[in-house]
């Protein structure tokens, strides 16, 4: 499953919908759906939800590293900003907004936790 929110920014009223999926187990499996499925059905809860001109935001635990058909198929439609290094790299960041709109990029470590914290910046 997926979560998602849109915000807007007040002063210039530019809009992100930011999506949070927390992949199924086991790793690199896509679970009960199968890769394809998964990354189809967070694909469609992207066009859904997002309107023409939002900057789009995927973040999670994907349970999925790079090379993994799940990944390879948002990668067909969203930049893979960023990948974490936890478990073979299974937290990444997409967006569509990527290149120069992309800042910064930081892996701050696992701060005790099991899964390393991913900073990115994207500029809309």
């Amino acid at each position: 499953g997926a979560q998602w929110a849109r915000f807007r920014h007040k002063s210039n009223g530019k809009t992100v919908l930011f999506v949070n999926h927390h992949g199924p187990l086991p790793v690199g499996s896509g679970g009960q759906c199968g890769p394809h499925g998964t990354a189809y059905n967070i694909l469609h809860t992207i066009a859904a939800h997002a309107q023409d001109g939002d900057g789009i935001v995927l973040v999670g635990d994907f349970n999925s590293d790079a090379g993994t058909e799940e990944v390879r198929e948002l990668e067909s439609r969203l930049h893979k900003v960023y990948t974490g290094r936890s478990f073979g790299g299974v937290d990444h960041v997409f967006s569509n907004c990527g290149g120069a709109h992309v800042v910064e990029t930081r892996n701050l470590g696992d701060g005790g936790s099991d899964h390393d914290a991913l900073d990115v910046v994207i500029k809309l």
